[in-house]
C-alpha cells in the first residue's frame, strides 16, 4: 500500500494533468462525491497542517510585514483590478459573478500541498489560506453585491460557521496525527504523503466536473470559450502576481524565487467553490460549470510549475 502510494507521490503531477482529462468522461461521479466535499477540503488541510515547517509559520506570523503585504493584495488589490475586468468587458452574469467570487476568495487548501511538491515556500501559502478563510465571510459578500445585478443571498455567518468546522477539525486532527506519527517519520515518507495528497485532489476533481463534462458534449465550442477564461485567470493572475512580488522583494524582472513563485501559485489558485452552495438558485449551474472548467489550470499547475522552478525541488 505505502510503495503504491509512493509511487503516486512521485508521479503526483502527471497524474493530476491526466486527471483532469479522464473526469470530463467521467461525470456519473459527481453524484457520489460532491457530498465528501467538505471532508476533501479539510483533508486536504489537514495533511498541510502536518508537513508544514512550524518554525517557518511562525516565523512570519512574528515578522508579519511580507504576510500583511500578501494579504492586502490578494484581498484588496486583487477584487479591485477584477471589478475593473468585469466592467469593462462585460461578461454574462455567471462569469462575471465567478471571476469575482476568485478575485475575493482564499488560496485553495491543496495549494500548501501543491508547494510542497513543487519545493515552493509552504509556509505562507499555509498562512494566507488559513487567514484568507477566515476573512472570506467578511470580504465576499459586499464584493459580490457590487458586481451583481441581483442581490446575493450570502449569509456570513453560516459561511464562516463552515470554514470554522473545515479549518479546525484539520487542525485538531493533524495536531493528534503529527503526534502519533512524529515529524521525522512524516518528513522521511514525504512521496507518500504526496500519493495521498494526490488521491485526494483526484476524488475532489471528480466531485466537481460533473457539469464541464456534460457542455463539453453538449457545446465543445462554449467549453472551449469558458475553459480559456480559467486558464487566463487562474495563470494571469499567478504571472503577474509572481513577477510583481520579484520586484518588490530583489528590485529585478527575471525568474521568480521562492517566495514570489509562492505568492503567485496561492493567487491564481483560489477556493472560490467555498461560495458556490450558497448562491441563487437562478445563477448557481452556470457558475458550476465555470467552476469545473476552472480545474483544468488548477491541475496543471502542479505539472508545469514542477517544470519552470525543477531547480528548488
Amino acid at each position: 500500500m505505502l510503495s503504491a502510494l509512493t509511487f503516486i507521490g512521485k508521479h503526483s503531477a502527471v497524474i493530476l494533468a491526466a486527471g483532469v482529462v479522464i473526469a470530463f468522461f467521467l461525470p456519473q461521479l459527481d453524484t457520489y462525491l460532491m457530498p465528501a466535499f467538505p471532508f476533501l477540503v479539510s483533508a486536504l488541510l489537514c495533511i498541510a497542517f502536518m508537513r508544514v515547517d512550524i518554525a517557518a509559520v511562525l516565523a512570519q506570523i512574528r515578522k508579519p510585514k511580507l504576510l500583511t503585504i500578501v494579504l492586502l493584495a490578494m484581498f484588496v488589490l486583487s477584487p479591485i483590478v477584477m471589478l475593473g475586468i468585469v466592467r469593462a468587458t462585460n461578461p454574462p452574469p455567471e462569469i462575471a459573478l465567478a471571476m469575482m467570487m476568485f478575485a475575493c476568495a482564499p488560496p485553495l487548501a491543496s495549494t500548501t500541498n501543491i508547494a510542497m511538491m513543487i519545493g515552493l515556500n509552504s509556509a505562507i501559502c499555509l498562512n494566507v489560506t488559513i487567514i484568507g478563510a477566515i476573512l472570506l465571510p467578511f470580504i465576499a459578500p459586499p464584493i459580490l453585491t457590487l458586481t451583481a445585478s441581483f442581490e446575493i443571498a450570502l449569509d456570513p455567518w453560516l459561511i464562516f460557521t463552515k470554514l470554522l468546522y473545515i479549518v479546525g477539525g484539520a487542525l485538531i486532527v493533524s495536531i493528534v496525527l503529527r503526534r502519533m506519527l512524529g515529524v521525522k517519520r512524516i518528513q522521511d515518507h514525504g512521496d507518500t504523503f504526496d500519493g495521498i495528497t494526490t488521491l485526494l485532489l483526484l476524488a475532489f476533481l471528480m466531485a466537481v466536473m460533473g457539469p464541464g463534462g456534460e457542455v463539453l458534449l453538449a457545446d465543445p465550442m462554449l467549453a472551449l470559450e469558458i475553459c480559456a477564461i480559467a486558464l487566463a485567470i487562474n495563470f494571469g493572475t499567478n504571472i503577474l502576481f509572481s513577477v510583481g512580488a520579484e520586484i518588490l522583494q530583489n528590485r529585478r524582472i527575471g525568474k521568480p524565487g521562492r517566495i514570489p513563485a509562492s505568492i503567485g501559485l496561492i493567487a491564481g489558485n483560489r477556493n472560490f467553490a467555498l461560495m458556490v452552495p450558497v448562491l441563487p438558485e437562478e445563477i448557481f449551474a452556470g457558475v458550476v460549470v465555470f467552476l469545473a472548467f476552472y480545474q483544468v489550470p488548477i491541475y496543471l499547475t502542479p505539472l508545469l510549475e514542477r517544470w519552470v522552478f525543477k531547480e528548488l525541488r
